[in-house]
């Protein structure tokens, strides 16, 4: 090689005896492998990644970093390393071997222990998936560089079509649960947006706009599937669909069991496929104009149902128990068919179309008629009561034996807080028909479209010293949850990076419900000690952590992983407080300001109704309202790490 490899902003500098060789796919290149020692230099020179950057560096790993200029330059010394990319060592070569040597060599490094090891074990998407879609959708100079370091594993991951790169260390780990299993995770240690500001979000290409989805529980945990997704095209050129779909479940003794796909078609025809490794890539057989759309059915199966601990239950979360792409990836409309024993209650999103009982099986079906994300079904041993107030219905479902006192209760809270935050924000509750359904865990609370799952400390109350913590606040978070309607539903984000202003919002708009429902010097008391609990939170903050980029925090540090939850729930509401207080100092006075105040939250959620809201919009929202520019404001307190200081 005449010089050194540039993957992004990282630089690969190979030592004077290291060789690189061509991987080939159908004699194409599609990667090299160094075989030998050289040397990483990265640069971090995005001014909000930066100091996530530095603080994941010291905190999480043992690379070097250092300060040039404007710019953070993290170093490794290498091993050896693999690295992905269509077209990758054209021309880089100073005598290229003939392709049988290629293959031969590539063949020999790539199964290096290191490697053989990292690549069997990975918990990260294998970059044959990227190349593949890259090759059938367009765009190029996506790239994937596995590199051995002398400390650490790294992972480079570079993806224009994303408009990202990010480095990560790659760590054993073994996680409980449905869908993870022992191996190599990653953990984020420098992300950077790639031409473009991180507010500025890139199109997807391909968008799911209906979804049709049967689940068949015929007994234990066993679960038949079939559903049909019809994905529009935003942007012309797509080919293939990658989508989530996860491939392996783990069960409660560790067993790794597979979910099997028998049949996918596009359009009513046999359609070619490949799971794996939780994705599922679908071919079309053409590629789509932009605004053409196409149907993809997929029939599959697996011990999807299991119970947590033991327990009488099953759910289908916010994880990829359906094939979608990732929250901006799927806008859709759905409807849901659920059969299973009739000794079980089932629970699906949407309102409630058919509820049925024939024989030995109970049939529910369930329709979302306006665009939504994340579509969740539940079943089990579970009791109903239910009421229905102003044309809204909602059920709250008892595990295991009737608690008619929790769930009047339960309901006597929804309906008084959805009448409240309706107030709050002059557009109806998005549900008309909803469940409320009770989890034998503690101290959890999620809101996805149609239904609210809370944990045991909403239906019980304190039985040992234990449990006492999970009993705290629970008026604000159940309206938290309530207010998720429309921070997350009405008003959808399209990121990870955009869920702060979701769980901000909510958390706002509930402490505001609660001063209102408790009415006087109670509400306003118990107001100002959530405020407190904000600032608290948010002093707390470890130097580097950025309200944006959260969720690009290294979670192998115990600090960053108590910094992520100060941000989402600290600092994010004390932003929002913040910015209340600045519309009361620019307008004058308190009842001007917070007439400004409701007057945003009531804009910004009508601005793009049921579609995808952004932080830009939200800048937008202000600058209309006040006629102020409030970008720098956001890039201090919002995607910088800078704290608002209220006053005393």
């Amino acid at each position: 090689m005449s010089g050194p490899l540039q993957i992004g902003r990282g630089e690969i500098t190979l030592a004077a005896r290291t060789h690189a060789y061509a991987l080939l796919a159908a004699g194409a290149p599609c990667g090299l492998l160094i075989d030998g020692p050289a040397t990483l230099r990265y640069r971090v020179e995005d001014r909000f990644s930066l100091p996530v950057a530095k603080r994941n560096v010291e905190r999480a790993s043992k690379l070097g970093a250092k300060l040039d200029g404007e710019a953070l330059v993290i170093t490794s010394s290498l091993d050896g390393a693999v690295i992905w990319g269509w077209g990758l060592g054209d021309g880089e070569r100073a005598h290229p071997p003939a392709p049988e040597v290629l293959a031969s060599a590539a063949r020999r490094i790539e199964l290096a222990d290191w490697a053989a090891e990292i690549l069997a074990g990975r918990r990260f998407q294998p970059p044959s998936h990227g190349l593949l879609a890259e090759e059938a959708n367009g765009g190029t100079g996506r790239r994937y560089a596995l590199l051995h370091g002398e400390d650490e594993d790294l992972l480079l991951h570079v993806d224009p079509v994303e408009g990202e790169e990010n480095l990560y260390k790659l760590v054993r780990s073994r996680d409980p649960g449905q869908t993870f299993r022992q191996g190599f995770g990653s953990v984020p240690l420098a992300a950077q947006p790639i031409g473009r500001q991180w507010w500025a979000p890139p199109r997807r290409q391909l968008v799911a706009v209906h979804e049709a989805m049967h689940v068949d529980n015929p007994v234990g945990d066993q679960l038949n599937l079939v559903t049909r997704s019809r994905l529009e095209a935003h942007s012309g050129g797509a080919g293939i669909w990658q989508a989530q779909l996860v491939d392996v479940i783990t069960d409660a003794s560790g067993r790794r069991l597979p979910v099997t796909v028998h049949g996918v078609r596009v359009d009513g025809k046999e359609a070619d496929f490949l799971h794996q490794d939780d994705e599922l890539l679908v071919a079309f057989g053409r590629r789509l104009g932009e605004g053409q759309t196409v149907e993809v059915e997929v029939t599959y199966e697996g011990p999807l149902a299991q119970r947590p601990a033991g327990h009488s239950y099953w759910v289908l979360g916010t994880w990829p128990w359906y094939p979608r792409q990732a929250l901006d990836g799927e806008l859709a409309t759905m409807d849901i068919e659920v059969d299973v024993p009739a000794e079980l209650m089932p629970f699906a999103s949407g309102s409630q179309v058919e509820l049925a009982v024939t024989g030995k099986r109970r049939r529910l079906v369930t329709r979302l008629d306006r665009a939504m994300q994340y579509a969740v079904v539940a079943a089990g041993k579970y009791e109903l009561v239910a009421a229905t107030a102003e044309g809204v219905t909602c059920r709250a479902a008892t595990y295991a034996m009737p608690n008619e006192k929790a769930a009047q209760q339960l309901l006597a809270k929804f309906f008084s807080g959805r009448r409240m935050l309706e107030q709050i924000f002059d557009q109806p509750y998005p549900f008309h028909d909803f469940s409320i359904v009770q989890l034998e865990d503690w101290g959890f609370g999620q809101a996805p479209p149609g239904i609210i799952f809370f944990t045991r400390e909403f239906y019980t109350a304190p039985v040992d010293r234990r449990t006492r913590g999970y009993f705290q606040d629970l008026d604000s978070r159940v309206l938290h949850e309530i207010a998720h309607g429309w921070w997350g539903h009405v008003a959808k984000m399209g990121s990870s990076s955009e869920a702060w202003w979701t769980e901000s919002l909510a958390d706002y708009t509930a402490a505001l419900a609660l001063w209102r429902l408790r009415g006087g010097k109670p509400g306003a008391h118990a107001f100002d000690e959530i405020v407190l609990d904000w600032r608290r939170s948010a002093s707390d903050l470890a130097p580097g952590a950025s309200l944006y980029l959260a969720d690009r925090l290294a979670f192998t540090s115990d600090r960053n992983i108590d910094d992520y939850w100060r941000l989402r729930y600290g600092k994010g509401p004390l932003v929002i407080h913040a910015l209340r207080l600045e519309l009361q100092r620019l307008k004058g006075s308190i009842e001007e300001g917070d007439r400004f105040f409701i007057a945003f939250l009531r804009t910004f959620l009508k601005r793009n109704p049921y579609g995808i809201a952004t932080t830009p919009d939200m800048v937008a929202t202000l600058h209309e309202l006040t006629g102020t520019d409030w970008q720098p404001w956001f890039e201090r307190f919002v995607y910088g790490t800078e704290i608002p200081q209220l006053p005393k």
